[in-house]
């Protein structure tokens, strides 16, 4: 199987030494990337790739069965176009889209050539986490869904990564909430099994800002993870129109609630959540690797879960999402070889999720309230 990546970073480059791994026959044969800081990761495991100008260029030069899109968000949707109209495959990271426009735009590609042609990277779907916690809530175990609260906190030295790199404006990234986020959005949607009905959010840029440098000091903090394509040196004056903490209030149908914060300046990070159950709880922690689920009735703990994410040489020092990467790895190999015929998570699970960062973060620019009827109803009708 032949493929081609437009966007070859860091992540890019691990995932792809993972696939190429457990899927020998996975032949790389050219990117479209300036800077291509992924490249040195795949060295040893290829011997025919090939730089390109443009994805246009490389798709018609290379005869590919599959494209890989890890560009930055902005440029997603002409990628996965490019890719879905040569008949290819396509893999795309996250986030999906970065507007609501494109997300109706690329409903319109998905009805077209079909969803199974598209996948995406929303790899807490294919977590421990999530599939133990899906197997408990198809089991019954935690009864009707009512209420979530959960955060995704990040270190400082990940924090100082956001508002060096590109990710720090959103006319590339769509924003921090839709950036870092969606993968939370969408595990939670999942969960409560509908989409939210309205929003309300709460945020700023507190933390990393002029008067809180600390200098020239703690550098091995701030400057500890390496940014590339579009960066800045220092965090506390860059450019950085994204926020560096929020609060999100959701609504679902039948009145389930979700409540969520994310920073990221949390010196001991974690990833938490707790989801409420008429009949159960289910509390956790992606970064400690803990999921216990309790009876409310009787108050015994059913289930007690401790998942360890052992570092890989393949991994190296890049974060693996807790086990997920090598997890969605699997999984992948598995549908692109005609093992399975679906995957965890799929682009409307995608487009829904982006669209609810988008809403989170209309309200907190409005100070208003966001009903997402109308997003919802306009959405369906494309497929």
């Amino acid at each position: 199987m032949r493929t081609a990546i437009v966007g070859l970073g860091l992540r890019a480059g691990n995932v792809l030494k993972m696939m190429q791994a457990d899927m020998p026959e996975l032949e790389l044969v050219g990117f479209v990337d300036p800077d291509p800081c992924g490249l040195p990761l795949l060295e040893g495991i290829t011997n025919q790739l090939q730089q390109y100008e443009n994805v246009e260029t490389m798709i018609a030069k290379c005869k590919l069965d599959l494209l890989w899109v890890a560009s930055p968000n902005h440029l997603h949707l002409g990628h996965i176009r490019a890719g879905l109209e040569a008949g290819l495959k396509v893999f795309t990271e996250k986030p999906i889209v970065i507007t609501k426009s494109e997300s109706f735009s690329l409903a319109k590609l998905i009805h077209k050539y079909g969803e199974n042609q598209l996948m995406v990277g929303l790899v807490l779907r294919y977590s421990q986490h999530m599939r133990e916690l899906r197997r408990a809530i198809d089991a019954g175990m935690l009864g009707r869904i009512t209420s979530i609260e959960a955060n995704e906190h990040i270190a400082p030295y990940h924090g100082s990564f956001f508002m060096r790199d590109w990710r720090r404006l959103e006319k590339y990234s769509g924003g921090f909430m839709l950036e870092k986020c969606c993968h939370d959005l969408d595990i939670y949607n999942n969960v409560v099994g509908d989409r939210p009905v309205r929003v309300a959010s709460f945020g700023g840029r507190g933390n990393f800002v002029p008067e809180e440098s600390p200098g020239n000091q703690h550098d091995d903090v701030y400057q500890k993870k390496l940014s590339f394509w579009e960066s800045v040196d220092d965090p506390f004056t860059s450019d950085a129109d994204i926020v560096d903490h929020q609060n999100a209030l959701l609504e679902y149908p039948n009145d389930v609630s979700f409540s969520f914060h994310t920073s990221i300046n949390v010196p001991d990070e974690h990833r938490r959540f707790c989801i409420i159950g008429s009949r159960g709880m289910a509390e956790g922690d992606f970064m400690r690797g803990n999921l216990r689920i309790t009876d409310a009735r009787t108050g015994k703990c059913l289930e007690d879960h401790k998942f360890n994410y052992l570092s890989t040489e393949i991994a190296g020092n890049y974060p693996a999402h807790y086990g997920a990467d090598q997890l969605m790895c699997g999984d992948i190999i598995a549908f692109l070889r005609g093992e399975s015929d679906s995957l965890p998570v799929g682009p409307k699970d995608a487009i829904e999720a982006g669209l609810v960062a988008m809403a989170i973060d209309e309200s907190r620019v409005s100070g208003q309230i966001i009903d997402m009827t109308e997003t919802w109803n306009e959405l369906d009708s494309l497929y």
